[in-house]
Order: structure tokens, then C-alpha cells, then sequence
């Protein structure tokens, strides 16, 4: 009953701003969170891991009804780049794909990703990648042809590369071609048009190319016919308590049962969540931690606001743009912050709202906003 009350009583002002006790913390990838890709760390994901070696196989036999595009969703901290690199450094090293030939395109990486040496085969988005769609995928295709020997003129344009790709690949009859791309539903929505017509459709449309992708937050409308309809969608879940208990185990973290146990209470089994919570004993004491690793992709003017949203909206199921304001102004009163209750307005409300949706940290399912299992199961342990 409190909260129709305090949605009617509190006024509309200003937007919430931090007061001086509340500074901006900005939020650094720390020893805490994940460590870039080790392969001896490296757990489950054997469906995963054998979908992609059956899809690579049709397409070295030349299969033609088979699935030419494969993507793998999965929540914030599921282990999708992790996956990826997996994928690409080690699973094609197999003697049986010999002839496979393959690449990987990282378009949203976490920082630790960015501090190890990686082979050719990898390409890292980063604050120098050009942004605008044009020069994004210019400098995607650049690479991309460079790797595969397919530049023929200097400053070639991207429909110059696009009809490379087409004419010189089909041609190494006993070749296959892979292309891993990670976190494609986080990058610019405004860059996927022209990556789809200039890279991903035309490979996955070769008789001997393959388009293998990971994502987290909303699909994007493929237009193309191989990624429309040749092409499987698969959910990444949470590692059961076996699978957290190898993880611990590689990582030469305390792995008890009874510790493991309730580590995948507190963390809902995600990898990194456990890996985070493994680290602190009890591991209830690494939740404020947690908390604030889950947000390192969000900009950091904005991380403090979101985490108070977060820890305001996780009690509920699902929630609607007007609870939104109510709730924060009843979390703001129960910690004896009744002056900036009073800043829990409607347009508060709508910013907060799409500060969750741009990150991906929420979504509308059936009859309101459904904060992500990964993010709210954290949340609401903490």
C-alpha cells in the first residue's frame, strides 16, 4: 500500500544528482572480476562447443540444408567471450579441422581482454575503432581481407572487399571459412546494417563460410536470408554446481561442496558471479564487489545511478515505469535520504528506465520490465 502513497506524495523536481557524500565512483576491472581468457580455466559449454563442431563439419562437406549462422545468447557474465575465445584458439586446432580457417571479431571486450597478447586471428574493438557505421566496417573488412590474403588494391571500398570476400573465397575449394563474432548485440545498433550486407551475410551465404556470434540484450532484425533462415539461436545457462565446482577447482579456489553450494545460491551459477564470490570469504562479503563488476560496462557517469535503481528495483518480479519512481524514493527514505526522495520524479523515472535498457540490464516480458536472472539474482542476495 506504501507505494501508490509515495508515488502521489512525492513531488516532482529536479533529477536526482549525487550529493558530495555520493560521488561517482568510477568502476575499474579489478583482480576480482574474471581474468582474460586461460584455456586451463576454461569449463562446460561441451553443448555449445559441439553444436558449432557439427555446424563447421556441414560446411566442409558442403552440405547444402544446413544452419550457415549459429548465435549463442546469453545473460551479463554467462561466459560468451570466453566461449569464443575457446572456440577460436583451440576447438579448430583439432586435426580434423585442418583445413578450417578461422576469425574472430571481438566488438564489445571487457578490459581484461585487452591486457594479454593475441595472435593474428583476433580484432579488438577499441576506444580508436572508428565509430561512424561507415569506417567501423570499412576497418572490420580491412582486416578481415588482410587475414584471409584478399586485398588486391590499396584503400579498397567496403563493396570492393564485399566482392572479394564473394569471388576469391569459394574458389579454395578446400578451404572453410569461420567467422567468430562476439558481443554483436552490444555494439552500435547503427553499425549491424552495413556489417550484415558487407561481411556476415555474404560469408554465411558461401558454400564453404560459416558465421558463429554471441550476444547479450535485444536480437537484432537480420534482413538476409542465411541469417533469417539458416540460422540457430541457442541460450547459454548457468553452470550447475559440478560445473562451478570444476571452475573453482581450476581456478585453485576453495570449491566445498557446502561453500559451492551456496555460492550458486548467492550467484545463481553464472561464472562470473561465482568466480567474483569464490574469491571472498565468506563469500557473502564479495557481493558489494559483485555489484559494481556487474556494471563495469556501463559508463561511469552513469554507474552509481544504475546500481541504486538496480538494488531499489531487484525485489521485484517485474516492474513498471511508475513503481520505478516509488521505489526509489522508498529505498532513498529507508536509508534517511528523505531529501533526495523527493528528487524520485517521473522523469527520473523515464531516465533510469532507458539507462536499463541502452545497457541491456533489463527487458519487457509479458506485462512489465524484467531486470536480467544474472543481475538480479546478485542484486537481491546483496
Amino acid at each position: 500500500w506504501v507505494l501508490p502513497v509515495l508515488y502521489t506524495a512525492v513531488p516532482e523536481s529536479s533529477l536526482f544528482r549525487p550529493t558530495k557524500k555520493q560521488k561517482v565512483r568510477p568502476m575499474t576491472w579489478s583482480p576480482m572480476a574474471m581474468p582474460a581468457h586461460q584455456e586451463e580455466l576454461f569449463v562446460n559449454h561441451e553443448r555449445e562447443i559441439e553444436i558449432v563442431r557439427v555446424a563447421v563439419f556441414d560446411a566442409m562437406r558442403r552440405k547444402p540444408d544446413r544452419m550457415r549462422a549459429v548465435t549463442f545468447y546469453g545473460e551479463r557474465g554467462s561466459g560468451k567471450t570466453w566461449l569464443i575465445r575457446h572456440l577460436g584458439q583451440y576447438i579448430f586446432s583439432d586435426r580434423s579441422f585442418e583445413d578450417v580457417s578461422v576469425l574472430s571479431l571481438f566488438l564489445a571486450p571487457p578490459a581484461a581482454e585487452l591486457k594479454i597478447d593475441v595472435d593474428n586471428s583476433c580484432w579488438f574493438v577499441t576506444k580508436e575503432t572508428p565509430q561512424t557505421p561507415q569506417d567501423f566496417v570499412d576497418a572490420a573488412l580491412t582486416w578481415v581481407c588482410r587475414q584471409w590474403g584478399l586485398l588486391h588494391t590499396p584503400d579498397p571500398t567496403a563493396a570492393e572487399m564485399t566482392y572479394w570476400l564473394g569471388r576469391d573465397l569459394p574458389r579454395r575449394a578446400e578451404s572453410t571459412f569461420v567467422l567468430l563474432v562476439d558481443s554483436v548485440f552490444e555494439a552500435s545498433r547503427d553499425w549491424l546494417p552495413l556489417l550484415e550486407d558487407h561481411l556476415l551475410a555474404p560469408l554465411a551465404g558461401l558454400e564453404n563460410g560459416v558465421v558463429i556470434m554471441t550476444g547479450r540484450g535485444a536480437p537484432f532484425p537480420w534482413r538476409s536470408v542465411p541469417l533469417r533462415n539458416a540460422h540457430r539461436e541457442e541460450v547459454l545457462t548457468p553452470f550447475s554446481p559440478i560445473g562451478v565446482t570444476e571452475q573453482l577447482e581450476r581456478s585453485n579456489l576453495n570449491a566445498d561442496p557446502e561453500r559451492v553450494a551456496y555460492i550458486v545460491k548467492l550467484g545463481g551459477g553464472y561464472p562470473l558471479n561465482s568466480y567474483v564470490l569464490a574469491q571472498s570469504d565468506p563469500p557473502e562479503s564479495g557481493l558489494d564487489r559483485l555489484l559494481d563488476v556487474l556494471l563495469e560496462f556501463v559508463n561511469s557517469d552513469q554507474q552509481l545511478q544504475t546500481r541504486e535503481a538496480l538494488e531499489a528495483l531487484c525485489v521485484l518480479d517485474r516492474f513498471r515505469e511508475r513503481e520505478i519512481s516509488s521505489l526509489l524514493a522508498f529505498y532513498r527514505i529507508c536509508l534517511d535520504r528523505t531529501e533526495d526522495a523527493q528528487r524520485a520524479t517521473t522523469e527520473e523515472a523515464r531516465r533510469v528506465r532507458d539507462i536499463l535498457l541502452d545497457n541491456y540490464l533489463v527487458r519487457w516480458e509479458d506485462d512489465g520490465y524484467l531486470i536480467n536472472d544474472s543481475v538480479r539474482i546478485a542484486y537481491r542476495s546483496y
